[in-house]
């Protein structure tokens, strides 16, 4: 099994094993079941871990943050930023993925709850190599996917998400959005905490 493959069983095993936990080391008369509602704020900020591995390249654990607005119980608007960093014999690629995100919760925001996602992203790459070689690139990609969150309170939740991307080809770079030409780009998975407000 390839290794994305297996951090996304790993994660939707984690989530799924925290709210089994959750469920069972509490007293079942004064808590909410696991599928119960949750009433949570409109806005919630995390920090996480994230995955990445790409087409061409080697895969490695990185780090961002996420900021939520929740309008509805259906939906959730994300805004977030990662950084990657590899370096390749004498050359360094520093990577700051932004992206732009729409969670749709089928069922709602429960205490446990699957979404299913999707969204846009612009992604910042700088290269520093020998001979004082220093470009910057700015890309634009598409991405979606779908994620697991545990909400261990009103204030306070765990999610796991897996998004696929599509990352814009350097040569059509400056082209209209119509003649743009997108290729698979790579597996992307995250591991965050969220704080509710």
């Amino acid at each position: 099994m390839r290794t994305w493959k297996r951090s996304v069983v790993l994660a939707t095993l984690a989530v799924a094993l925290a709210g089994m936990l959750y469920q069972g080391g509490t007293n079942q008369a004064a808590a909410e079941g696991i599928f119960d509602d949750v009433n949570l704020g409109l806005l919630s900020i995390g920090g996480r871990a994230t995955y990445f591995d790409p087409k061409e390249g080697d895969a490695n654990w990185f780090g961002g943050g996420q900021l939520r607005l929740h309008p509805f119980k259906f939906l959730a608007v994300e805004g977030s930023v990662d950084y990657r960093k590899t370096d390749i014999s004498s050359t360094t690629i520093r990577t700051f993925p932004v992206q732009g995100t729409a969670l749709i919760y089928p069922f709602g925001t429960k205490r446990l709850s699957p979404f299913i996602l999707g969204g846009a992203g612009w992604y910042f790459t700088n290269v520093e190599g020998p001979h004082g070689f220093d470009k910057t690139q700015h890309r634009f990609g598409a991405h979606a996917g779908v994620g697991l969150q545990l909400f261990l309170s009103e204030h306070l939740s765990l999610d796991s998400i897996y998004r696929h991307i599509w990352l814009e080809k350097i040569e059509s770079k400056d082209a209209s959005l119509h003649d743009k030409q997108f290729r698979d780009n790579g597996h992307m998975v995250t591991f965050g905490l969220n704080l509710h407000f």
